[in-house]
Formats: structure tokens, C-alpha cells, sequence
């Protein structure tokens, strides 16, 4: 599968609403990436299918996000997530390169990815890296990609945080 970019997909203001209510959630956690030090993980909040009881206020909010990009990549997703977390990386952590899922017995899985601060640059780095290309991440554009495939976030070159959410979801047989 081919990295595609989903454009629009909604308002800077609603990436505003979620992003101010993700800042004000206490369940965030140190816990990915798994199987490293604490000095390698970056900061998690877990929404829909970690551990524990979901947050059904950030729960119905992601899905409202979802539904939006549903909307526009109807050909290749579904709006059944399996999972949905959102993560905060600065110039002061570099990413690892890695894979979300890689067991060929798994179900063949996607991610979806946008960054939820609503006036992020290209110039301030933090793009996507995917296959060894890089994909700019642009407010209120959504990532769609194959998860299977090594990945990780561009090194950000500004002292400001990039949030970003992201959807674990069933690949759409076609």
C-alpha cells in the first residue's frame, strides 16, 4: 500500500477543540515505544483500546475526528478503530525507526496520522517519515499508511511540541 495523503479533512478549529482536550487529559503514560529504556519513550495518551477503561468524553471526540477523515478516504478505510492514541515529540527526542505491527499473521492493518496542532510548519520539521520518504504532516491532512512498513516522526527543529493522533484500523480489501 501506498502512502496516501488525505487533504482537509476538518476545520483548524476542531484540530484546536481535540487538541485542548487531549492537553487536559491525566492519562498520559511513558509506556512506547515498548521494549526500551525511559530515556528512549515519548509521552502517550491512550483513547480508544489500551489498557485500562477508555475515556468515553476523548473516545467520542476521536471518533468525530475519525468520521471526518472517513468522509474523505472511504475508498480504503473504515471508521472501526482498533486503537487510537495521541503522542507529543520535540527537537529534544529524536524517533525511532520502527513498525507498529509485524506479524504476517496478523490482520492487515493501517494506520491514519495528522498532527492536532492547527498552525504547524514545514519548516518546523516533525514530518512522516515512511519507507525512507518523507511526508510533510500539515494540519488538518491525515496520513494513511501501511504499518507494517518501518516509520517514524522527522526530527522536529523547533522548541515547540508536535501532537499528533493517530488510528489503528482494518485495511479495507478491495
Amino acid at each position: 500500500m501506498a502512502v496516501r495523503i488525505v487533504e482537509n479533512c476538518c476545520s483548524p478549529l476542531f484540530l484546536d477543540f481535540v487538541r485542548h482536550q487531549v492537553e487536559q487529559s491525566d492519562r498520559w503514560n511513558f509506556k512506547y515505544p515498548m521494549n526500551t529504556s525511559f530515556d528512549e519513550k515519548h509521552a502517550k495518551l491512550e483513547i480508544i483500546g489500551g489498557q485500562g477503561a477508555p475515556d468515553q468524553r476523548l473516545a467520542g471526540i476521536a471518533m468525530s475526528l475519525m468520521i471526518q477523515i472517513y468522509e474523505k478516504a472511504s475508498d480504503i478505510i473504515t471508521p472501526n478503530v482498533m486503537f487510537c492514541g495521541v503522542s507529543i515529540k520535540d527537537k529534544h527526542r529524536e524517533d525511532n525507526l520502527h513498525q507498529d505491527h509485524t506479524s504476517e499473521s496478523e490482520k492487515d492493518l493501517i494506520k491514519v496520522l495528522g498532527v492536532l496542532n492547527s498552525d504547524w510548519q514545514d519548516s518546523w520539521g516533525g514530518g512522516f517519515e515512511h519507507g525512507g520518504e518523507v511526508y510533510p504532516v500539515r494540519p488538518t491532512d491525515f496520513i494513511i499508511f501501511d504499518s507494517k512498513v518501518h516509520h517514524r516522526a522527522a526530527d522536529i527543529l523547533v522548541d515547540k511540541k508536535r501532537i499528533a493522533i493517530d488510528f489503528t484500523l482494518e485495511k479495507v480489501v478491495q
